[in-house]
Order: structure tokens, then sequence, then C-alpha cells
């Protein structure tokens, strides 16, 4: 359930959700965490659901110096009344076997509210693509019909983003087959592996405007993956004015540190550096 932290109304209906889920990378959380810190938004409430690990820490988004003591949990919901968005932020793991449960109970909670759009932040395996996607833009969009009649002409001639291809059934990675011509039939769900919840979520809210904002990448470092998506999602919705509005309107952009506030969690992310006597 959603538990509010006032007893305000939360009425949505003109907002824009921007929903990350747990992939590849954890790319769109990062992405969100910029947005959530960049805009300082306010945490308005947060998920209890049985499908959702039990997660409790410090306020991942405090300042040097800070003296308030805030508690996260494993599924806040964040507001900005100025630029009309939500962003719903999962820190906790979905328990084994229980995807589809919480995707029915998170998707029926979206259409509850009748938020104006929704985006979903997603990745996918880098070493899943096809010859032609490995050069050019790594990223990949996927379209409800009601988004494709809003704004997909858009997306494709002024963002330069690009759908993501159907592949053929033959060559989606099933285990060893033989396979005849009379075999290749075009797949009805995208190949999206690593992506989570994602195809779950986007088929139960079809009938809304749902955007899903999808990047090709590997595990690792993902921070730098994760200003790229949130650079990306910015060129369409305008959440911060970039310092290089040139590189800015680059289908391609990778993003750009000094555009966006990196929260205080992120510094010991990924460790410590490396002792520089190591190679001396």
């Amino acid at each position: 359930m959603f538990i509010p932290s006032s007893n305000g109304k939360h009425d949505w209906q003109d907002f824009t959700l921007i929903l990350p889920t747990v992939s590849v990378g954890n790319v769109g959380q990062l992405a969100s965490d910029l947005i959530i810190s960049t805009l300082s938004l306010e945490r308005v409430g947060y998920f209890l659901h049985p499908s959702l690990l039990p997660v409790a820490g410090n306020n991942p988004y405090a300042d040097d110096g800070s003296t308030s003591y805030k508690m996260t949990t494993g599924c806040e919901v964040f507001e900005s009344s100025v630029k009309k968005i939500v962003v719903v932020q999962q820190r906790a793991p979905i328990i084994k076997g229980r995807r589809k449960e919480y995707s029915d109970w998170l998707s029926d909670w979206i259409q509850e509210k009748k938020f104006h759009q929704v985006v979903i932040l997603s990745s996918t395996f880098s070493q899943n693509r096809l010859d032609h996607q490995i050069t050019g833009s790594p990223f990949r969009i996927l379209l409800s019909p009601k988004m494709e009649e809003q704004t997909g002409e858009y997306f494709r001639t002024e963002l330069g983003w690009q759908k993501l291809e159907h592949r053929d059934s033959s060559l989606v990675p099933t285990g060893l087959q033989v396979e005849t011509d009379n075999d290749r039939t075009e797949s009805k769900h995208p190949y999206i592996p690593g992506s989570g919840i994602t195809q779950l979520v986007f088929d139960n809210c079809e009938t809304l405007p749902i955007l899903v904002l999808l990047m090709f990448v590997s595990e690792g470092d993902n921070a730098y993956d994760a200003l790229s998506v949130a650079s990306q999602l910015n060129r369409w919705l305008n959440l911060v004015t970039p310092k290089n509005k040139d590189k800015e309107q680059d289908g391609n952009c990778l993003g750009s540190a000094g555009d966006w506030k990196v929260p205080m969690s992120w510094r010991l992310l990924f460790g410590s550096t490396y002792d520089q006597k190591l190679f001396q």
C-alpha cells in the first residue's frame, strides 16, 4: 500500500510519473537519485508491500554538515509541485517469485492516481545487442499506443530516440535448437533481458501514455550511465538547465556531471579509490 507522509490529497492528474525499475546496473534508480537530489524533491510517502524486502537506512540525500536525521525505506515516493513530477525510488529488491504480484499492484496504483504520463527508466544487457545496435546510440524506447499518438513523432524527429527493434523469435536465445525458415516469427514482446518488471508494468499500463527509456549497459560502475539516462530524460522534460546546451541537443549525449547534483550517498558507492602507492 501507499502510505502518505501527510494528509494531502496527492492529486497527480497533471503530473509525470518517473518510475525506475530494478535492472542491469541499477541505472534507472541511480538516475532517479540524481533527479531527486538535484531538484531537492519532497518525500511525500512510501510503499509498504509484502513483495519488497524490508530496508532501512540513513538519508541518502543529506548535505555536508546536515544535522537533520531522516530515515529512508525500501521504496519511497517523491514529488516536485514546480516541475510537476512524481518519482518512485525503489531500493529494496523484489522477493523471488513475487514479481507479478508486485507489478499488478503497482500498475493498479499508477492507474488509480491517473498520472498525465508515465516514464519507466530501465536498462538491458549490452551483450545481447544485435550487430547494428552495437554502434550508434545506446538508448532505445518503447511507447504505448497513446504515447505514440501524443509524442512519438517528436521523440523520433526532435530527440532522435529510436524504438527498440523487435527480433525474430529464432534470434532470441532459448537454448540449442534447430530452426527452419518457417519458424521465423516476430516475438510478441521486445527482448529486454535484465530489465526487471519493465515489461510487466508496461503491458499492464498499455492503455496509458507510457514511455520506457532503455539503455544498453553492462554491470559495473554505472554512475556515468545514470548521468546519461538523466540527461536524455532532461532533453524531453526540461528538469534542469544544461550548462552545455549544444551537447544537450545530441541524441547520443552521454551526460555531464556538472548538470546534476550527485548525492552524498554515492561517495563510497563502489568503495574507496585505490592506493597510489601500489603503482610506485
